[in-house]
C-alpha cells in the first residue's frame, strides 16, 4: 500500500529541495508498523476457492477442446492462463472493443455471470462455421446480426460443457440471459465488487484467441462451502449417493439417441446407369430374398434381420446377433 503525502508534506518537501537540504520523507510517526487498512482492496476469494476454480476450469478447458474440435472439424486446444481476483471495474476496463459477451445464470449461483470471447477468436469460429480456413485480419469491425446468431449457438454449446465441468462440485443449470457487444450494458454488479476473472487461451489450428469468465463474489457465496478441493478427492460415497449416481447415468444412457440402419448387399452400378435413371425405373439389387439384411448401430454391425411390413410401414425382424469374433467392431465399414 503506497504512502500518500498531504499538501503540507508536499510543501515542506519542495522547500527542502529549494534550500538544497536532503529532505526527510518520513517523519517519526511514519516509522510505526501500523498501517491503515483499506477494506475495498481486501481479498474476498480465499486461496482454496481460487485453487478449486482453477481445477474446475482445467476440466472445462479439456471439455471445451473436445467439443470445439467436433463442432469445427479441426484441431482445437484450450488451456487455463490465469485465475485471479480483481474488481469488476478492472475486468470491465480490460475488455476489448468490439467484444462479444454472454450474460448468463448458473443456478444455484446467485445473480449473473459473464463469458467473453475476444474478437480474434470469434472471427476464427465464424470463418470455420461458414467454411473458411483463414481468420479475418480485421478484428475491429462490428459484429453483424448473422454473426451474433452463429456465436449465440456456439455459446449455448459452451454452456453445456460448463455444466459438465462443475459436476464434481455440484449440479448447476445454466441459462442464457442475453448477448451483448458493448461493455456499457454489462454491469452485473457494482464497479468495486470483487470478481474472479478466469482467462483461457483457445487455439484453432495456428490461430489463437482468448476467452474470459467473470464470476462475481456475490454469485458464488451460496456455494462457497463447496468450493473446496477435498470435494474432488473424496472417495467416501454413501450407498445412497452411489445409487443416485448410477440411476442418473442409466437415465442418460437410456435417452441417448443412436442411428439404426438396415443394409442390403452392395449393388454395383455405372455412372452412366445412374445418370440415365428415370421415374419408374427398377433397380435390380444384388440381394437374394432369403438373404438377411445387415443392421448397423452407429455404423457398427450388430444384427442380422429380414425385411417385412408392419401395418403400412416397412420393418425388419431381428434374426440373430452379430458376434464379435465374426465382425470386427474396432472400426466402421
Amino acid at each position: 500500500m503506497s504512502n500518500i503525502l498531504s499538501q503540507t508534506e508536499i510543501d515542506e518537501l519542495l522547500s527542502a529541495l529549494s534550500a538544497g537540504n536532503e529532505p526527510e520523507l518520513l517523519g517519526k510517526e511514519n516509522h510505526s508498523k501500523i498501517k491503515v487498512y483499506d477494506f475495498k482492496t481486501a481479498n474476498r476469494f480465499p486461496k482454496e476457492q481460487i485453487r478449486t476454480l482453477n481445477i474446475v476450469f482445467q476440466s472445462f478447458a479439456q471439455l471445451f477442446s473436445n467439443r470445439l474440435s467436433g463442432l469445427l472439424r479441426t484441431t482445437c486446444e484450450c488451456e487455463v492462463m490465469s485465475v485471479e481476483e480483481m474488481s469488476f471495474n478492472e475486468f470491465n476496463n480490460s475488455l476489448p472493443s468490439p467484444v462479444i459477451l454472454m450474460i448468463f445464470r448458473a443456478m444455484p449461483m446467485q445473480g449473473s455471470l459473464i463469458m467473453e470471447i475476444s474478437p480474434e477468436f470469434a472471427y476464427m469460429v465464424i470463418n470455420r462455421l461458414l467454411g473458411g480456413a483463414v481468420a479475418s485480419t480485421d478484428s475491429s469491425k462490428q459484429f453483424t446480426e448473422i454473426e451474433i446468431a452463429l456465436l449465440e449457438r456456439v455459446f449455448r454449446q459452451i454452456l453445456k460443457i460448463f455444466n459438465e465441468a462443475w459436476v464434481k462440485i455440484l449440479d448447476i443449470e445454466t441459462q442464457v440471459e442475453r448477448i451483448e457487444t458493448s461493455t456499457q450494458f454489462t454491469q452485473i454488479v457494482p464497479l468495486n465488487e470483487p470478481v474472479a476473472a478466469i482467462t483461457l487461451s483457445a487455439k484453432i489450428g495456428s490461430e489463437s484467441g482468448l476467452i474470459s469468465v467473470c464470476m462475481p463474489h456475490t454469485a458464488i457465496e451460496p456455494i462457497s462451502k463447496q468450493l473446496n478441493t477435498r470435494m474432488w478427492y473424496s472417495t467416501n460415497i454413501s450407498p445412497q449417493q452411489g445409487t443416485e449416481l448410477s440411476e442418473r447415468l442409466r437415465e442418460k444412457l437410456i435417452h441417448t439417441p443412436v442411428s439404426l440402419l438396415a443394409y442390403f448387399h452392395d449393388t454395383p452400378a455405372t455412372i452412366s446407369d445412374i445418370i440415365n435413371l428415370q421415374v419408374g425405373d427398377v433397380i435390380r439389387l444384388n440381394h437374394k430374398v432369403a438373404d438377411p439384411l445387415m443392421v448397423r448401430v452407429q455404423h457398427i454391425p450388430k444384427f442380422y434381420a429380414k425385411i417385412g411390413t408392419s401395418g403400412s410401414q416397412y420393418a425388419v425382424q431381428i434374426l440373430d446377433i452379430v458376434k464379435e469374433e465374426i465382425e470386427d467392431e474396432s472400426f466402421a465399414r
